[in-house]
C-alpha cells in the first residue's frame, strides 16, 4: 500500500516538474509541496541511490523558485520519475 502512495505522489511530482519547466503553470504551492515530499522521502530513505536522486530533483525545484532551469536536469528528472512510476505500478 505504501508503494502505491509513493507512486501517486511521484506522479504529482512529475506533473509539477512538467508544468513548471514549460511555464504552463508556475505555482509556488505545487513547487513547495513537491520539494517537501522529495526532501522527506530522501531523508527517510537516505543511503539508497533512488532517494539520493530524489534529493537532486528537490534541489532542482529550489532552482525553479529562482527562475533557473536546466534542460539536462529536467530530462533526467522526467526519465527518473517515469522509471519510478513504472516500477511502482509493476510491484
Amino acid at each position: 500500500m505504501l508503494i502505491w502512495i509513493f507512486t501517486f505522489l511521484d506522479i504529482f511530482v512529475l506533473f509539477t516538474l512538467l508544468v513548471t519547466h514549460f511555464h504552463w503553470l508556475v505555482s509556488p504551492m505545487l513547487i513547495l509541496l513537491s520539494f517537501i515530499y522529495l526532501i522527506a522521502k530522501g531523508i527517510i530513505f537516505f543511503g539508497e541511490l533512488l532517494s539520493m536522486l530524489d534529493l537532486v530533483i528537490a534541489i532542482y525545484f529550489v532552482l525553479f523558485v529562482f527562475g533557473i532551469s536546466f534542460d539536462l536536469l529536467f530530462y533526467f528528472g522526467v526519465v527518473f520519475l517515469i522509471y519510478k512510476i513504472l516500477m511502482g505500478f509493476m510491484s
